[in-house]
């Protein structure tokens, strides 16, 4: 069944990229997931899928014609997490708080405003043979499986990465339990010019994972946390599809957001009768 919120829930904070202060507020709703900028007047709300998104430039950015909300995967991630199908999300900046980098203190705040079902089902994404996707070294595949799980491989030239893969069979606790506190992260030798392109203005060792050049500047929360997170926004990114996601095991190598929004369109394009 359909699922929404039993009462509003709010996050405060700082935007990750911005640095500017967010309200992000979610109601109740029965029109699916949408995100309303309440800044900006005149502003429609903007449905959360992959059609709507704008721009994948270090995050999941959706749009209209009216307005743009960013780096919405973590919030995403969480609500599907959940089960929630339903929620209109209120925001009074242009980026959701990046609390402490994960998705934890959303999950905790959808919690804590309790959770009901609605009359109707969700329909589902109904994939009844293997769909690979491949750009040069990155690849995806979602093919017919016993239960729905998610594996990530993630390789990076930095000696502190190099390898690291993880596979979570997908439920809300086990997601509560393995994904969401495992923060985003950056390196070192990147943030500067990040900052000079008006990126990660919010980003710090509070809501971050800095990887420095021979060691990490903080304390990790799993010692693969990077690779946890790389699912943390896929598991949101292919929240985009707008349907449920059926049993299926889902393979990702290499990829981010602009590569994971383009697999939830074929994930949806080659679906069978939903």
């Amino acid at each position: 069944m359909r699922k929404t919120l039993s009462s509003p829930a709010v996050v405060k904070g700082i935007g990750l990229h911005t640095g500017l202060p967010s309200v992000m507020t979610f109601k109740p709703s029965q029109d699916g997931i949408t995100f309303l900028r309440t800044d900006i007047p005149g502003a429609k709300p903007i449905p959360a899928l992959a059609d709507y998104v704008g721009s994948t430039l270090r995050g999941t950015n959706l749009k209209n014609d009216t307005a743009e909300v960013c780096t919405v995967e973590h919030a995403l991630s969480a609500l599907h997490a959940l089960g929630i199908t339903d929620a209109a999300v209120e925001m009074d900046g242009p980026e959701p708080p990046v609390t402490d980098g994960a998705s934890d203190v959303y999950v905790e705040a959808l919690q804590n405003a309790g959770l009901q079902e609605l009359t109707s089902e969700q329909p589902l994404l109904k994939i009844v043979r293997k769909i690979t996707y491949t750009s040069g070294p990155i690849s995806y595949s979602a093919e017919p499986a016993d239960k729905l799980t998610f594996t990530f491989v993630y390789k990076h030239k930095h000696p502190l990465v190099s390898y690291q893969e993880y596979t979570l069979e997908f439920t809300p606790e086990n997601y509560i339990r393995e994904i969401a506190r495992a923060r985003t992260f950056g390196f070192e030798e990147e943030l500067a010019f990040l900052k000079a392109h008006g990126l990660a203005k919010g980003g710090n060792l509070e809501n971050a994972v800095i990887v420095g050049k021979d060691k990490f500047l903080n304390e990790l929360r799993f010692p693969d946390e990077l690779v946890r997170h790389k699912l943390l926004d896929l598991i949101g990114d292919l929240s985009l599809t707008g349907y449920k996601l059926p049993s299926l095991k889902i393979v990702c190598t290499g990829g981010g957001h602009k590569h994971n929004v383009i697999f939830a369109k074929i994930l949806v394009a080659n679906a069978e009768e939903k």
